[in-house]
């Protein structure tokens, strides 16, 4: 249960509680799970087991005996879950009906049962927390414009929350660099672009999102300038951890852990999201980067936390450290390559298997074993990294909640041999939701060599069985092939896995 949910019930247990007393009592036992004996099983049965546990108040022998739906004989938090999974229909009848009689004994049964249940009940699986759809957002004026306006709509729609230029933000404040800050709220379900300008210049199409804070100009593209992120109101920046791990190949390989701001080990009721990604000298600072730009994946989860969602830890497995090497890496090998690289040995028999390997069978378990984390976990990439990213969810689709591809390398294989792969799958049961993304820009040669096969993969799946509902495919013609334009759809890609 989400703890902002479970503390509304306690809240109102305990105005129960100040109601009817310390103690809470009852005539006579009636059905399972009814502790109030209000001849219904609701969420309040399950807040009065908890604060009876917790000492808060105490339930007469009669209360406490309605509460055991375990067939124990003993009132414990399993209990508790059991009615709360009761209540939400995901069992129908607790398991001490199954020891009870079908109908009333004509005389006391000779012994009370000789052992509990085998086993403990399933859990429910991990959720994330809701957050509002109310976001306040802010932008840095470090380019010192005389005014600020925000256009704010949805791509989807077209619908505008005012016509161009939009809205005009107010000033909110200073920051320490001198540069004024402007603020404004926006409804994120309703919304899911922003352009901001002065009237004439203006940003690329900018992604807003349930994990968007603040924004600033971090250069220009083709003319227009080009967003950057950062957490507005994080004062902290969370931690990175770096491991040096043997890889299969033969070679040494850094894995890099950022843990969220206010990340404590030693509480272990605290437990965190993991999103495992590609290419992880790219996303957290600048001086490790390729091009110059980062992933910006510490100011994005910073934000989330900002507007009331959870902590994520982000892991980030380096590429190896020559381009062929990490070619061979991140290139599943899944048939006869394309003509556009077949040419290039590095991609030949690609390790994408061994890559897969290694994070599911060695850097998940490190992660998880030394880290607070729950069963919530993502993947992804960019360009190569979005392929091998895609091929990773795809042979494991039951220990991914979403994957994310962005700008991904499927042009490395042709049509027939993705659905010759895609066709040996099963797709059933609970599957990953997969976010896809490419730009299309026309300064990049690359990247619009990319877009065909990276927008048509969605429609391939859906052929193969996937559900359309699991996958979004997004597009930017603006933007090219460099972490810039992913650190500015990485949030984008985080709320949608992670169902905000």
């Amino acid at each position: 249960m989400k703890k902002r949910l479970l503390s509304i019930l306690l809240l109102t247990a305990m105005l129960l509680g100040v109601a009817c007393g310390a103690a809470f009592s009852s005539n006579a036992a009636g059905k399972p799970g009814d502790v109030d004996d209000d001849d219904d099983v609701t969420i309040i049965d399950v807040t009065l087991i908890q604060r009876h546990l917790a000492d808060v108040i105490t339930l007469d022998e009669a209360a406490q005996k309605r509460g055991m739906v375990a067939g124990d004989d003993e009132l414990t938090i399993i209990d508790a879950t059991l009615i709360q999974r009761y209540i939400a229909d995901v069992i129908t009848r607790f398991p001490v009906e199954d020891i009870l009689p079908t109908e009333a004994p004509t005389e006391a049964p000779t012994q009370a049962p000789t052992s509990a249940p085998t086993q403990a009940p399933t859990e429910a699986p991990d959720e994330v927390t809701k957050v509002k759809d109310n976001i306040t957002i802010y932008f840095s004026n470090n380019k010192s414009w005389s005014k600020v306006n925000a256009y704010i709509y949805n791509d989807k729609t077209g619908a505008a929350m005012k016509a161009w230029p939009g809205t005009t933000m107010t000033n909110y404040t200073t920051n320490t660099y001198g540069e004024k800050v402007y603020s404004m709220t926006v409804n994120a379900a309703q919304y899911n672009r922003v352009i901001f300008n002065n009237g004439s210049a203006q940003t690329t199409d900018t992604p807003l999102t349930k994990a968007s804070s603040g924004y600033f100009i971090n250069g220009t593209n083709n003319g227009k300038q080009l967003a950057g992120l950062y957490p507005y109101g994080q004062s902290g920046e969370g931690t990175i951890e770096t491991v040096t791990m043997d890889y299969p190949d033969g070679y040494k390989k850094k894995i890099y852990v950022w843990l969220p701001e206010g990340y404590n080990a030693a509480d272990k009721s605290k437990k965190y999201p993991v999103l495992y990604m590609c290419d992880g000298q790219n996303l957290f600072g600048q001086a490790t980067t390729l091009s110059g730009y980062e992933w910006e994946c510490d100011e994005t989860a910073l934000s989330l936390m900002q507007n009331g969602g959870d902590g994520v830890i982000i892991v980030g497995v380096a590429c190896g450290d020559t381009s062929a090497r990490r070619n061979h890496e991140l290139t599943p090998n899944l048939g006869q390559l394309s003509s556009i690289v077949s040419g290039d040995a590095s991609y030949r028999n690609g390790g994408g298997k061994v890559f897969s390997d290694f994070v599911v069978d060695t850097v998940m378990p490190y992660v998880e074993g030394k880290y607070n984390t729950n069963s919530i976990r993502g993947v992804a990439g960019s360009s190569s990294g979005g392929i091998e990213a895609f091929y990773i969810g795809m042979e494991h689709p039951d220990k991914f909640r979403y994957i994310g591809a962005l700008s991904p390398a499927f042009i490395l294989y042709n049509k027939d041999v993705w659905d010759n792969y895609l066709s040996a799958k099963s797709f059933t049961g609970e599957l990953p939701r997969v976010y896809f993304f490419c730009g299309n820009s026309a300064n990049d040669q690359l990247e619009q060599a990319l877009y065909p096969n990276a927008t048509a993969m969605e429609g391939w799946m859906k052929n193969h069985g996937y559900p359309a509902e699991k996958m979004i495919t997004v597009t930017d013609a603006d933007a090219t092939h460099s972490e810039a334009f992913w650190a500015l759809y990485f949030p984008e890609m985080l709320s949608w896995g992670l169902e905000l």
